[in-house]
């Protein structure tokens, strides 16, 4: 199978570094703008993983809520159709869930200030939709006294996956078939009709775009609100 590698652009320099590689340089922009205009509250540098693939790094206030990281999490990656979420530390005893409970008992409360969990070296576990569900990872990288006119600010996402059409592989994947398993799922819009003499859903309800989330294909999601330019397909030269 053709090895998919995920990078990403740095916000202060549009430089293209590999997944594995962008924290790292991340942190010298960091300690430069420390320096420059320190400020007086903190700042937390957090990766979020969505599986091997796909990633967000973000810079967000001491101030801000965990309920204003839920909604940016469903905004970019996520919403569908309005489910429930929950964050929960990782390694720690599992908060109530109570099927009849109040949404605000499951996981921790999204009342809580993020400079008041928040530290250097947490990880936090993030479900979205307690059905088809949607698992996250969330690590905090370190904290800076900087800050940002934006309480959340998005400093690198993955680029759109290289994935090719499993039938031509040549051309880049645009949609995919969410019934069919075991065999080709992912095709170039001048295949899926191959696939769709075949299958007798894919026209139906089983067609759907690839988005670059690593909800895609679940629940009928189909993409993000929040930078939608890189949410779609990967362009090839």
């Amino acid at each position: 199978m053709r090895k998919i590698n995920s990078e990403g652009k740095c916000y202060y320099c549009n430089k293209t570094y590999a997944a594995n590689g962008m924290g790292r340089h991340l942190s010298a922009h960091f300690k430069k703008a420390e320096k420059e205009k320190p400020a007086k509250k903190k700042s937390y540098h957090i990766k979020v993983a969505g599986g091997n693939l796909y990633f967000l790094h973000m810079l967000i206030h001491g101030d801000a809520r965990l309920g204003q990281l839920d909604a940016y999490l469903r905004g970019i990656w996520l919403e569908c159709c309005g489910h429930m979420s929950a964050f929960e530390v990782k390694g720690a005893k599992k908060s109530v869930n109570d099927w009849f409970a109040e949404p605000e008992e499951f996981g921790l409360s999204m009342e809580i200030k993020i400079g008041d969990l928040f530290k250097k070296g947490l990880k936090l576990e993030y479900e979205y939709d307690f059905g088809s569900t949607t698992k996250l990872e969330i690590s905090v990288m370190n904290e800076y006294f900087i800050t940002d006119k934006n309480k959340i600010l998005l400093l690198s996402r993955n680029e759109p996956l290289h994935i090719l059409c499993e039938l031509c592989k040549k051309k880049p994947a645009q949609v995919m078939c969410v019934v069919c398993y075991g065999g080709a799922t992912m095709f170039c819009n001048s295949c899926k009709g191959i696939h769709a003499k075949k299958c007798d859903d894919f026209a139906d309800y089983a067609e759907t775009n690839v988005v670059n989330s690593p909800r895609m294909g679940v629940c009928g999601y189909d993409g993000g609100r929040i930078d939608v330019q890189r949410d779609g397909v990967w362009q090839s030269e």
